[in-house]
């Protein structure tokens, strides 16, 4: 969605109860969700334990039909989908996409602009589980530090790119919030 600035802090969250249910990078949990890495480039070296997903195909106008994933281990699942709670009491809406998005060390995110409705309509929150100093999270040519635990809302409709040059993964929990305005159908 487009906004005013491209990072704007939101709310600080607790996630101890999502590290703590949070599977190990070796976990092939990670890898049962991959059409987005196989068919976004800019995601390729990412992977994804996804909640929630509404199909990019979706048009405003259109009710929403989201897809709930069941494979995330209940604890997983449960402290992901409190987050989102808590999240719509800042931004109302449908929650259109919920996932966890690890890039490994030594890995990129390459330089992107979403463009689809189902992306650029929503309210694109991450929340940083799990980062290092190696981190370089890129928006426009512009630095941003994330910090574990502070949920952001980001412009996606700027250019974005991150780097993980550290020596361990970085988790962002990433959920899309549609505004009930762009899930109405015309009468």
């Amino acid at each position: 969605m487009r906004l005013d600035c491209a990072i704007i802090p939101l709310f600080d969250y607790a996630v101890d109860d999502i590290v703590a249910a949070l599977p190990a990078p070796s976990s092939p949990l990670w890898d049962m969700a991959p059409f987005r890495q196989n068919r976004y480039r800019a995601h390729e070296a990412t992977r994804s334990i996804v909640f929630n997903w509404l199909p990019n195909a979706w048009r405003p106008g259109e009710r929403p039909a989201t897809i709930r994933l069941s494979y995330p281990p209940t604890p997983l699942s449960d402290s992901v989908w409190a987050f989102a709670e808590h999240l719509l009491r800042y931004r109302a809406g449908v929650v259109a996409k919920l996932m966890l998005a690890e890039l490994a060390p030594g890995e990129r995110i390459r330089p992107h602009t979403d463009a689809a409705p189902a992306l650029i309509r929503a309210n694109r929150c991450h929340l940083p589980i799990v980062s290092n100093e190696g981190v370089s999270f890129r928006v426009e040519r512009q630095r941003y530090e994330l910090r574990p635990g502070t949920c952001y809302e980001l412009d996606n409709t700027r250019t974005h790119a991150v780097r993980n040059d550290g020596a361990s993964p970085r988790v962002h929990l990433i959920c899309d919030i549609l505004p009930e305005a762009a899930c109405q159908t015309a009468a």
